[in-house]
């Protein structure tokens, strides 16, 4: 027979809770100082050792930064893109998933176009990647978007959130609008901008053979990444102050600003954080595309790289709008 007080020891109330981990040791005022700084120490240390696989490639193609603006401007980006990773609060895996979506258009004109080898394209975007999820999971906790073990206290649509078929089915519509806005350009006028704008081309065979499966393929991780970003963060937005401050909106009594600032924002938090997102993701993609490509590649043009950088702009805003349309489905709560 069992005595009670095993009973007692063995009993669900006689679990011991795990420790909750432990507050970071570095003062508030030093974290995002400390990101920046470990961030570029990881950067130039990969880079260092994967530059004899692919220093080869990328020498031919980038230009001497002799001017110390380009490199301070460099830099001052990549703090930049931190920055807005720290104060926008995302965790590792957002910016990880920012980094891969913004650093991919450069690396990709290099492959499709430069001859540049798929695998020295990879190994730069493991290094951008990692140089960024590194630093913030250690400075900071996933967010509940990102823990299959969430409650459903902290997140809205958990059961949606951890349900993989739909990952994946969102994935693919990321990587679809992606491979048809790559795919329309080649067709269209991508090839004769690149002629115009882009001294130096090596290749343009890789516009004119490409093939629509193909491209969208080529972009399943980027749709992922999209996913990961855009929609599963809108998703499990839970509603807030301003969500009950619109549903006590009276268009009667209202003043004028009230129905402007109604009409302008009044969206549900999961409408608020996809627009927002996605013009983080717009921008970031942008900047980072065009600054890169006018800085590091030889022979071109501003006005090239500006509509490199349109380009994928514009996927990126046609993904968040396909998102919304998912999104805005019954049974997906506000």
């Amino acid at each position: 027979m069992v005595k009670r007080k095993q009973m007692a020891e063995t009993s669900p109330k006689a679990i011991p809770i795990p420790p909750l981990k432990q507050p970071s040791k570095i003062p508030n005022i030093l974290r995002f100082p400390t990101l920046v700084i470990t961030s570029m120490i990881v950067s130039m240390a990969m880079y260092s050792f994967t530059s004899q696989f692919g220093a080869g490639d990328l020498a031919t193609v980038n230009k001497r930064r002799d001017e110390w603006w380009e490199i301070v401007g460099l830099l001052a980006w990549k703090a930049t893109e931190l920055g807005i990773g720290w104060w926008g609060e995302y965790d590792g895996w957002d910016l990880a998933s920012l980094t891969m979506l913004s650093h991919m258009p450069y690396l990709y004109l290099l492959t499709t176009f430069y001859a540049v080898r798929p695998t020295t394209m990879w190994l730069g975007l493991f290094v951008d990647v990692a140089s960024t999820y590194l630093p913030f999971s250690l400075l900071r906790d996933s967010s509940p978007v990102h823990r299959s073990e969430a409650l459903k206290s902290e997140v809205a649509n958990r059961s949606i959130l951890n349900d993989l078929p739909i990952k994946l089915y969102t994935s693919f519509l990321a990587a679809a609008v992606y491979g048809i806005v790559i795919y329309g350009s080649f067709r269209s006028w991508l090839p004769g901008f690149l002629i115009v704008h882009f001294e130096g081309l090596r290749d343009l065979s890789g516009a004119y053979e490409a093939a629509l499966p193909g491209v969208t393929i080529g972009f399943l991780i980027s749709g992922y990444a999209a996913q990961s970003f855009l929609f599963m963060p809108a998703l499990g937005a839970k509603p807030d102050v301003h969500d009950m401050q619109m549903e006590d909106f009276d268009p009667e009594t209202a003043t004028l600003g009230e129905t402007v600032w109604y009409n302008v924002w009044g969206y549900s938090k999961r409408s608020r954080t996809l627009i927002k997102r996605t013009a983080t993701l717009v921008l970031v993609s942008a900047m980072q595309t065009g600054l890169r490509t006018i800085i590091t590649v030889e022979g071109v043009e501003l006005v090239g790289a500006a509509g490199w950088a349109a380009m994928w702009a514009t996927a990126a805003i046609l993904v968040g709008c396909s998102f919304w349309w998912v999104g805005d489905v019954e049974g997906v709560s506000n």
